[in-house]
């Protein structure tokens, strides 16, 4: 057997087989002995059943079943020989096996780029500042006492304001033609919160309880309701019922039915606590994903395509597993597959040049994670879970997870090594344009 590997890009190579014809004829020869025993033809016992014949009828059968034979036990092994790594199923040109001839074949695939890492010492990675002000903590607070609003039925004689909730009944038509299934019924409108537009706010306010209401309505091309976009709608109701929130005062009442504080100043501190944990979390995250993207555009290298479509593959299980836990689905939002494929691409190709650099700074700097490392962390998962350890210990073991933890754990290594080691530039960020 002969073997040629040659490049075709960085990430793409091809291996040129040529496997002699004694080797060919023998495995010809054999397909036909055992074709022989199996085949049932008229007037020939199994086993007798003349060359010729066979030859005649399952000459083409026979060829790609020994093409498909020879293929398969000498693949494995000109990849072997040649020292080539493949990381996506081989693309095959032959023309086939021949009785009398050697049979060829190219085989081109994909392997790992090589990664020349840039001196991450030297890098320089922009960080924002952690920063929680108090106007941070008010904020929080508003929106809190906002949970704990309650709506008290206003008397039948004041009219509708802005910050009122009203419940109404209505239809809607469109040049004199119903639209949906006709009336609405007991409708929520928070006014001034634009659930249908501001206009319609706007026409509703002053409006009595028990009042009818009649207006018509021009909506902007780019409404959130497809159906009212561009169009002018004719509402025609009632308001049933009006409604005034009533927000509870932020003091310390207010902490204490909020949950376990014993004053205002108590839950203001727990509030910047909860704010700065949340705020550094994410502002970890903004960091890794910006040191990253500097790595990987100071290295620029190719990407096989086989690493990319299995992580685009990943993304969409991901994203259909979130949707089935809200009872949703690709199918029900008529998302298309293919779409979605191109879709995550860029995230796809990011995770995979993330996940190559990152491997090749774990070897270069001799970052391992142990089993021991992978059992504590499961101790601690499984305490905030709430389960047993050995439980989710037993389910790792059945599932042989524990590569796949020891890698999570060593790529977060890795990012803080990385994190220790290049220079990092603190910078205040605009909360308008964030």
């Amino acid at each position: 057997m002969k073997v040629d590997l040659e490049n075709v890009t960085s990430i793409k190579k091809k291996i040129t087989v040529i496997v002699p014809r004694e080797t060919v004829d023998v495995e010809i020869e054999r397909a036909y002995v055992d074709l022989n025993k199996k085949v049932k033809i008229r007037g020939f016992r199994p086993g007798k059943i003349p060359r010729d014949i066979l030859v005649r009828q399952f000459k083409e059968q026979v060829e790609a079943d020994v093409t498909e034979t020879i293929f398969k036990d000498t693949y494995p092994k000109a990849i072997s020989e040649a020292g080539a790594h493949p990381v996506s199923y081989p693309e095959v040109e032959t023309d086939g096996a021949k009785t009398g001839s050697d049979f060829s074949y190219h085989a081109t695939f994909e392997v790992m780029p090589e990664i020349a890492l840039p001196d991450y010492a030297r890098l320089e990675v922009e960080r924002e500042k952690v920063i929680v002000e108090k106007k941070d903590v008010e904020k929080t607070l508003e929106n809190l006492s906002e949970r704990f609003t309650t709506l008290e039925t206003e008397e039948k004689t004041r009219g509708i304001k802005e910050g009122d909730v009203a419940v109404i009944d209505f239809t809607t038509s469109i040049d004199g033609k119903g639209i949906g299934n006709g009336k609405t019924e007991n409708f929520t409108l928070d006014v001034g919160a634009k659930m249908i537009s501001e206009d319609f706010d706007r026409k509703i306010t002053g409006k009595k309880q028990n009042e009818d209401f009649e207006f018509d309505i021009d909506f902007p091309e780019d409404h959130n309701f497809e159906r009212f976009r561009a169009k002018r709608v004719h509402f025609r109701g009632t308001v049933k019922e009006i409604k005034n929130k009533k927000v509870p005062k932020i003091n310390d009442d207010f902490a204490k039915d909020v949950g376990d504080f014993k004053s205002l100043k108590e839950l203001e501190e727990r509030i910047g606590e909860d704010l700065e944990k949340r705020t550094t979390a994410r502002v970890n995250d903004d960091f890794r994903k910006a040191l990253l993207s500097i790595l990987i555009e100071k290295n620029p290298f190719e990407v096989p395509q086989a690493l990319i479509q299995e992580r685009s593959f990943d993304i969409i299980r991901d994203t259909e597993m979130r949707l089935r836990g809200q009872g949703l689905s690709l199918e029900s939002m008529k998302i298309k597959p293919e779409a979605m494929l191109e879709t995550v691409r860029p995230q796809a190709e990011f995770d995979v040049k993330s996940h190559l650099i990152l491997e090749e700074i774990a070897k270069k700097e001799n970052i391992v994670a142990t089993r021991e490392e992978a059992e504590e962390r499961l101790k601690k998962d499984a305490e905030a879970m709430g389960m047993e350890f050995e439980k989710l210990k037993k389910t790792y073991d059945d599932r042989g997870a524990w590569d796949d933890l020891m890698g999570l754990i060593r790529t977060e290594k890795t990012l803080d090594f990385l994190t220790n080691t290049v220079k990092i530039k603190e910078v205040k960020k605009d909360k308008k344009e964030g």
